[in-house]
């Protein structure tokens, strides 16, 4: 049965009437169990895509400022579990709750949610990594001893520039990558809205098919 929004005033009589809560449950059951797997590649995998990129960004962001402080070893599973984990779980998060169902529940203009979804995707997969990746490097660097790093409660406006001097060098990149993350968001929530709609396409089909029987 196909899910439609609709007035009050021109529901069927024989329809069955659901809040938008038992509406997002119903249409996330029938996305989740279609049997056409390309139908809905893009509502199953998309939000894990979007926490892929974003992990790999901090990984990327990590291994930028390790090198600059010269940490080689130390402390190398702590700073990239905090760094790829984070920004992940983060935009799966955002995505998830706030993103996907607006999407499944097509409550909401499309060219809305894509701005939405680039918002979160930019904040989770560049400011997040850009702001955990040097704090985690800069830490691990005092700690060990390994660069002369100036202490942010002691001497914050040397603490700052002295990120800034670690950070220009890649400048160019990381506009590069807020980019690429915004547009990744747009275009992954896009297809998302495509999935959900093919699916209520042929769920429409099918009950027109039945009705003429």
């Amino acid at each position: 049965m196909a899910l439609i929004k609709t007035k009050f005033s021109e529901v069927p009589l024989d329809a069955i009437i659901l809040t938008e809560n038992d509406a997002f449950k119903y249409e996330t059951e029938i996305l989740q169990n279609w049997e056409k797997g390309n139908d809905v590649w893009a509502y199953r995998y998309g939000k894990f895509v979007l926490a892929a990129i974003s992990g790999f960004v901090g990984g990327y962001l990590n291994s930028h400022y390790r090198l600059k402080v010269r940490l080689f070893s130390y402390g190398r599973i702590a700073s990239y579990l905090s760094t790829i984990t984070i920004p992940s779980v983060t935009c799966l998060f955002f995505h998830d709750q706030f993103v996907l169902r607006g999407v499944v529940l097509q409550n909401e203009c499309p060219v809305c949610l894509q701005l939405r979804a680039a918002a979160f995707q930019t904040f989770a997969g560049v400011v997040a990594p850009s702001l955990l990746a040097p704090f985690a490097s800069f830490s691990l660097a005092l700690r060990y001893g390994t660069y002369d790093v100036p202490y942010v409660t002691k001497e914050p406006l040397k603490a700052f520039k002295f990120w800034q001097s670690k950070t220009r060098p890649i400048g160019n990149i990381l506009f590069a990558i807020f980019l690429g993350q915004a547009l990744a968001g747009a275009l992954v929530t896009h297809l998302e809205a495509r999935s959900v709609f093919n699916v209520n396409n042929e769920l429409l089909k099918l009950d027109k098919s039945l009705n003429n029987t």
